[in-house]
C-alpha cells in the first residue's frame, strides 16, 4: 500500500514555496493550490502533483484532491504543518493491523512533544458521532477506494470560506459512519502543529456556524447538543458573550440549517 499527502494551498507559484523537505514530505504528494494561475506542477521523480483550481474553500479543496489522488492510503494536510519522521510507517501499520477499518484518525503533537489536545482518548476504539466531533482534518487517514465506493466527500456547505465556517473533517467523518465505512481512532501522533495559544475565537459568525454542524450532524437533536455545548464551554466566551446569548446564536444557527435543508 502507498501513503499520499493531499495537501490544501492558496497562491503558490511553484513547489518550492512549500517548503515540503522540512516538512518531512518527500514524495507522494499531491497539492491542491487554490490560485487564478492555470499551470499544472509536476515532479515526477518524487510523485509529486500540485493541481490548481480557481473554486475557493476547504471543502473544494479537499474534494478535488480525494478525486485526484492515486495513494491506496490518504491523509488531509495543510500547509503549515509538519510530519513525524515516521508517518507512514506508523499509518500503513495501523491500516494492516486493523485491515477491517476504511479511515483512522491518530493524533496532532506539538513541537515540544506533548499532545496537541489535552483530551485526547486514552485508547484506541471505534469512533462514533460523539467521538468524531473531536477530530481535526490532519488527523485523518482514510482508504481512497472505500471512500470513492461510498461517493464520499465533504459538504461544500462547511469549513473556511463555506456559508458555515467549521466542522467539515467532522461532518466527513459523521457521513462516513453512516455510509458503514469502519472509522477507528489510534491514539499515536503522525503530525505536528504548534499550540494554539489563545483558543477559540469566538463571533456570532462562528458560533452560528457551530450550531448549523451540530444540526447537519444530529438532525433535531443537534439543539439539545447545542445547549449542552454551551453549558460546557461557557468559561471559554463568558468574556465576550452571556450563556443566553450565545445560546440565541447557536439555536439560531441550528435553526437556519434545518429550515433551508
Amino acid at each position: 500500500m502507498t501513503v499520499q499527502v493531499l495537501m490544501s494551498t492558496m497562491h503558490r507559484k511553484k513547489l518550492t514555496d512549500l517548503n515540503l523537505e522540512n516538512r518531512n514530505i518527500r514524495d507522494d504528494i499531491l497539492i491542491i493550490n487554490q490560485t487564478q494561475d492555470t499551470d499544472v506542477y509536476v515532479d515526477d521523480e518524487r510523485n509529486i502533483r500540485m493541481l490548481n483550481m480557481r473554486e475557493l474553500g476547504t471543502s473544494n479543496s479537499r474534494n478535488a484532491a480525494i478525486k485526484n489522488a492515486s495513494g491506496d492510503i490518504c491523509i488531509f494536510a495543510d500547509d503549515d504543518i509538519c510530519y513525524v519522521k515516521n508517518y507512514k510507517e506508523i499509518i500503513l501499520n495501523e491500516f494492516v493491523k486493523n485491515n477491517r477499518c476504511d479511515i483512522i484518525t491518530f493524533q496532532i503533537m506539538c513541537p515540544d512533544g506533548t499532545p496537541f489536545k489535552s483530551n485526547y482518548m486514552k485508547k484506541e476504539r471505534y469512533h462514533n458521532l460523539r467521538t468524531v466531533m473531536k477530530c481535526a482534518s490532519i488527523e485523518i487517514a482514510f482508504k481512497r477506494e472505500a471512500v470513492i465506493n461510498k461517493s464520499l466527500y465533504l459538504d461544500l456547505e462547511f469549513g473556511l470560506g463555506s456559508r458555515y465556517r467549521i466542522h467539515d473533517d467532522v461532518i466527513f467523518l459523521a457521513d462516513a459512519i453512516r455510509k458503514g465505512l469502519k472509522v477507528k481512532y489510534v491514539p499515536i501522533p503522525i503530525v505536528i502543529h504548534p499550540q494554539e495559544s489563545s483558543g477559540t475565537q469566538y463571533n456570532d459568525f462562528l458560533i452560528k456556524s457551530k450550531g448549523a454542524a451540530f444540526a447537519r450532524i444530529f438532525g433535531l437533536m443537534g439543539f439539545i447538543v447545542s445547549y449542552a455545548f454551551a453549558i460546557k464551554k461557557r468559561n471559554d466566551y463568558k468574556g465576550k458573550y452571556s450563556f443566553f446569548k450565545f445560546k440565541k446564536l447557536i439555536s439560531a444557527g441550528c435553526t437556519e440549517y434545518l429550515k433551508t435543508h
